[in-house]
């Protein structure tokens, strides 16, 4: 003999269960209908991640597309758009126009040849970029800052930046002789200063006469007088002797 089911109200206990497992799912069909959106207006930035960014930029095609860019600069002679790309601390050794006037006294040796890129090796914020130019091998240094990668020059050619001025700099560096040829300075005029005139030429004078031309003669050619008889003429009146 079963017993009839129970009614009326349950427990208390039950009730407060039940509706938080209501609110619950209520909560995650929220979030998810939320996420959905998202996913739909910007379908890149819910697959982007943090990681992911910084791992693109620290990659060895980012550095290399940097470095390519700051070397071009410095050999085709852009000093200036060069140093834009140093390190905040490095830029603070050497004033921009003191460097570009570096090399109007003392001109690299090797102008207008580009560097060629052949390894890069990244550790962190850091990496060392090897270039080839005219059969020589150079190692650059480069650091993740500011998000790009800037150059980072040598320390001791920091140090001698901080230690001596641009003039003396270059003059130690003629001496030694790594320095290429200047390029000679063209004269300029002065607008200021007169312009001299211009002679025109001489138009001779007719009534003056010139000393330079022939006199002619004013002699008259001789008239043989007929009545004086030409001795280179014979007399037909006298016999031959």
């Amino acid at each position: 003999m079963g017993y009839p089911p129970p009614y009326g109200r349950p427990p208390k206990g039950e009730t407060g269960r039940g509706l938080a497992v209501i609110v619950i799912m209520a909560v995650g069909l929220l979030i998810g209908a939320a996420l959905s959106v998202v996913t739909v207006l910007d379908p890149a930035a819910s697959s982007k991640s943090p990681s992911v960014a910084r791992d693109s930029e620290h990659s060895e095609t980012t550095v290399r597309q940097a470095a390519q860019v700051g070397l071009d600069a410095y050999s085709g002679g852009s000093y200036g758009d060069f140093w834009d790309l140093w390190s905040a601390q490095a830029q603070t050794t050497v004033a921009r126009e003191e460097y570009v006037r570096l090399f109007q006294l003392c001109p690299q040796p090797v102008p207008d040849v580009r560097f060629a890129i052949t390894t890069v090796t990244i550790t962190g914020d850091d990496a060392r970029v090897q270039a080839t130019r005219s059969g020589d091998t150079t190692d650059f240094a480069f650091r993740y800052e500011g998000g790009s990668w800037r150059y980072v020059p040598p320390p001791e050619e920091l140090q001698e930046y901080r230690a001596q001025g641009v003039d003396q700099l270059a003059r130690l560096r003629q001496t030694a002789g790594t320095c290429g040829a200047v390029a000679p300075t063209p004269p300029t005029s002065d607008p200021s200063a007169p312009v001299p005139p211009t002679s025109a030429p001489t138009v001779p004078d007719p009534a003056v006469p010139d000393p330079a031309a022939p006199v002619p003669s004013n002699s008259a050619p001789a008239v043989p007088d007929p009545a004086v008889p030409d001795p280179s003429v014979s007399d037909p009146a006298t016999p031959p002797a």
